[in-house]
């Protein structure tokens, strides 16, 4: 009812975008972007995979934390676009206010007296921010569910900047535009993800003591176990084995000597890995393939040669197809020999690096394009086709011997299967290999990460055993 201010608009000639803007309020524009990217993220996950509709207070609320020190009183002519470029190059920088990865920093501090050094965020944190989230609804939700979203276009990630109001995007300084097409040029990789929700998680203890709950690791261990084919009773063996191990699922925020092991999720998917090989031995020339027990039964064994062959039709073990050209390195002649599809991305590549604020008259030969709305984008794996394909493969690789089959036979005990461990990579066996890389797929882990974290526990494992009464006689 009473009187009404208008903000006025910045002036602009007819056929010119809007002045871009500098200083504090480019940094306030770049965080509403990514507030408008996280928003979209939650409505996603609320509406198409069903979440609790909590979930939006509670990101919403995280989200708060998170930059609730951003508005350091800056002048917004303070700083320029070549600060703005430090911050968020891809390129290493030896600046004390770059994010490094290692262990010293990655707490950060968020005092908003830091000025300008105060750390703005990535926009991996986004979907960092929404995985929280659903720890702390306890919602079982992994990692790996968000790394395939995101890579396959599902949950808005990857053309993030291009669903941006046109006019926040004529205003954009042009280090934040970078930024926010990086994920659109390059695919999300698992270990960064984790790395970026542990990063997170120290730097939420550090600010503000808010410690975040476990994992709501038994329905994700059944979960991971159902999306790898394998039986229950490597469900059983793995709690049995962290128990006596006395591993926990929560993040660890003091100083840890397994950085690998850091990541909860990681953690439980190595343990049942682990509990899988004790279980079903893998396949070698010096080991047996199964035991056989005193009684009138035989454990049941996995057909590790039809396990192999099956695994590829799990839906969780189809990754993304890729194309086979570098857009980074790629040479005139490979461009001529690109089919159709790859033209078609690499010309959407090549429009992603054009910087549409610059006013080089070159660039108007370089028209930029808007996407298409179903680019990039794959339909999610349904429930009904999982389950379909895990009892396909289970019901083809386990066998259980009927009871009478043994009974005539007697009692003949056989050596222990030896048990194989890989410290490395090229260590590891065929079917090793591609058990360690369907549970990468599955948990959002590299072969590396994955090969490291599973050693480390059949370390402790072998240390376990090794503290036991009557170990050095056996």
């Amino acid at each position: 009812m009473g009187a009404v201010s208008r903000r006025e608009k910045a002036p602009r000639a007819r056929g010119k975008r809007a002045p871009m803007l500098t200083g504090q309020a480019g940094r306030d524009l770049y965080l509403e972007a990514l507030q408008l990217v996280i928003r979209s993220q939650v409505a996603w996950l609320i509406n198409e995979k069903g979440h609790r509709e909590e979930l939006e207070t509670v990101v919403r609320d995280l989200w708060d934390l998170r930059i609730r020190g951003s508005n350091s009183g800056l002048a917004d002519d303070a700083q320029g676009d070549d600060e703005d470029l430090a911050i968020f190059s891809s390129e290493p920088s030896q600046t004390p206010s770059s994010r490094e990865r290692h262990p010293a920093a990655r707490k950060q501090s968020w005092d908003p007296e830091l000025g300008l050094r105060w750390p703005l965020p990535h926009v991996p944190d986004t979907l960092a921010i929404c995985y929280l989230g659903c720890i702390l609804l306890r919602i079982p939700t992994h990692l790996g569910d968000v790394v395939r979203w995101a890579n396959n276009g599902s949950i808005p990630y990857k053309k993030c900047y291009y669903n941006l109001p046109q006019e926040m995007r004529d205003r954009m300084p042009a280090a934040y535009i970078r930024v926010l097409k990086l994920p659109f040029r390059t695919t999300t990789k698992g270990d960064e993800l984790h790395r970026s929700v542990m990063d997170l998680v120290l730097s939420y203890d550090f600010n503000y003591g808010l410690i975040f709950p476990e994992i709501n690791h038994i329905p994700e261990l059944v979960q991971f176990a159902k999306e790898l084919a394998l039986p229950i009773d490597s469900v059983i063996v793995a709690r049995k084995l962290a128990s006596i191990l006395g591993y926990q699922f929560h993040f660890p925020t003091g100083k840890s000597s397994n950085p690998r092991l850091d990541y909860p999720e990681i953690r439980l998917m190595a343990l049942l890995i682990v509990a899988t090989k004790l279980y079903f031995p893998l396949p070698s020339d010096s080991s047996t393939s199964h035991l056989q027990a005193a009684s009138s039964f035989e454990i049941p064994t996995l057909d590790w040669a039809t396990w192999r062959q099956g695994k590829s039709n799990l839906p969780t073990q189809h990754e993304k197809e890729t194309t086979k050209f570098d857009f980074d390195k790629v040479t005139p002649s490979q461009v001529v020999s690109m089919a159709d599809d790859e033209l078609d991305a690499y010309f959407a590549h090549v429009s992603s690096l054009i910087d549409s604020t610059n006013n080089n008259p070159i660039t108007k030969f370089f028209p930029v394009e808007e996407l298409p709305a179903s680019a990039n984008q794959v339909e999610d794996i349904s429930a009904k086709d999982l389950d379909d394909a895990v009892k396909t493969l289970l019901s083809q690789t386990l066998r259980y011997s009927p009871p009478d089959a043994a009974e005539g036979a007697g009692f003949t005990p056989l050596a222990m299967p030896r048990y194989e461990a890989f410290r490395k990579v090229e260590h590891l066996s065929q079917t090793a290999k591609e058990l360690y890389t369907a549970a990468g797929l599955v948990v959002g882990a590299s072969l590396e990460t994955m090969t490291d974290a599973i050693y480390r526990i059949e370390r402790a494992m072998v240390l376990w055993q090794s503290k036991q009464p009557g170990a050095r006689g056996q």
